[in-house]
């Protein structure tokens, strides 16, 4: 492939068009993007709405996703416009793509979920195989292609790509092979070694992991940074490929406002809640094991606690285990399908307590900690980790931790008496300076800063 001379065009344009100013301009590439409601999509955005603030102007490439997405099967629906939409505003430039589906995602929308899942799971495995060898085959390929058209017109310091679909580093290992233009990798999750994909043994996981980490080594080869959510990440992927890892948190927006009042089922319902995705790995069988205990003790009753699960619904394995885990306790559950931020953050701020599990084999933050620590309720980590998430609550003084069933037993008997008698439930002072270093305008500041130095590098 013939490389492109960027400096070259760039002379030319300031000729044409007079002199370009000092401005770091980033263009990121990202399949995750609001209106789609995930953690993957807030992360970029939070770099689109701060980055002019620490002079980088951002570019964006994602999906035209729609809103209120509350199943799977509504990821799928067709985009309204079949052309490129861009758009322009303060923050910077976004270029939103039609959403294109593969075979076996065409027969889930038409057929539903239940017909044809095995030869649908045939079908998404070899277009996921070939698309890493064949652009035909890979669904994000509008991706690449409006890449390469705005760094043969327009000036562009460096690459951002979040990841996953982990597809994305191709273009980065590609366009920096066309056009000399270093990238950088944003691994939200591990890759080769992902949590979730480690703990599945079974020979096809197993291959599909060892395939795509020849992959992943060839791409990262010509990266030029990676960052990562959190320290353990950073070790991973230090130890891994052997190259530079600056660790940006997720983290979140901003403290909501101060909410006295905390709502419930009914005045006397002790409220746990929960948002968000729940992993393999994460202990969610702590809490409800010590609750059926508190129930075939008869020290609890229905009305007096209650433990919800925030948009759990959309993951159905997950549900069927939360729900299936003992049908004695039916009666303390809630679930939810998946609901907007905003509603969800409400939730969470109307809540005694908030809870946040944590995996037996794996350090992570999740992101939805930092939304706890927003809302100024108290965390409850179960079961303590000894590491990341007990860590982080630890230091902004967030919520406590229990490395026993019976400690949190005998902790949600105190809390629903206190509850009942109109007492006060356990509460902590945030340590707000503490805190503030997780806010995402922070993080796009740290971010920007990292960018600035591999610029200036002459590696």
């Amino acid at each position: 492939m013939k490389t492109f001379d960027r400096n070259s065009n760039y002379e030319f344009m300031k000729v044409i068009f007079g002199a370009t100013n000092n401005i770091l301009r980033v263009l990121i590439i990202c399949n995750d993007f609001p209106p789609l409601n995930s953690v993957g999509a807030l992360r970029p955005f939070s770099w689109y709405k701060w980055f002019k603030e620490f002079d980088a102007e951002p570019i964006i490439i994602t999906k035209q996703w729609k809103e209120n997405i509350e199943l799977p099967s509504d990821v799928m629906k067709a985009s309204d416009s079949t052309n490129v939409v861009i758009e322009k505003n303060d923050y910077g430039i976004v270029y939103r793509l039609p959403v294109t589906l593969i075979p076996s995602e065409k027969m889930y929308v038409r057929f539903g979920e239940n017909k044809f899942r095995i030869f649908r799971r045939l079908l998404t495995m070899i277009y996921k195989m070939m698309s890493f060898v064949f652009f035909s085959f890979d669904k994000h390929k509008q991706i690449y292609e409006q890449a390469r058209k705005i760094i043969r017109t327009e000036k562009i310091d460096v690459v951002l790509i979040s990841g996953e679909p982990f597809i994305l580093f191709k273009y980065g290992y590609l366009l920096k092979k066309e056009f000399e233009i270093k990238w950088v990798a944003d691994y939200r999750d591990a890759w080769y070694m992902n949590h979730v994909t480690s703990l599945k043994k079974d020979l096809v996981n197993r291959f599909m992991i060892w395939y795509e980490y020849q992959f992943e080594k060839k791409y990262i080869k010509n990266c030029d940074l990676i960052i990562t959510p959190d320290p353990q990440r950073k070790e991973l992927l230090t130890g891994l490929h052997k190259k530079k890892c600056e660790i940006i948190y997720n983290g979140f927006e901003k403290f909501l406002p101060e909410n006295s009042t905390v709502h419930s089922e009914t005045d006397k319902t002790l409220t746990l809640t929960h948002t968000g995705t729940l992993t393999i790995g994460q202990r969610v069988e702590f809490i409800l094991q010590a609750i059926v205990e508190l129930k075939n003790e008869n020290k609890i009753q229905k009305g007096d606690i209650l433990l919800q699960f925030i948009g759990l619904e959309y993951f159905n394995a997950q549900l069927n285990r939360v729900l299936n885990f003992n049908k004695d306790i039916a009666d303390f559950i809630k679930t939810t399908a998946r609901l907007p931020r905003e509603k969800a953050l409400t939730i969470n701020q109307s809540s005694d307590f908030l809870i946040a599990f944590t995996e037996e084999n794996n350090q992570t933050l999740f992101a939805k900690v930092y939304d706890y620590i927003a809302s100024r309720r108290t965390i409850l980590v179960i079961p303590g980790d000894n590491g990341l998430v007990s860590e982080i609550v630890k230091q902004t003084n967030s919520g406590i931790s229990f490395n026993s069933i019976s400690d949190l037993k005998k902790f949600l008997l105190e809390q629903i008496v206190n509850k009942k008698t109109g007492e006060k439930t356990l509460s902590f002072s945030v340590d707000e300076e503490k805190a503030l270093f997780y806010t995402r305008k922070n993080q796009s500041k740290r971010l920007v800063n990292f960018l600035k130095q591999l610029i200036n590098s002459t590696d």
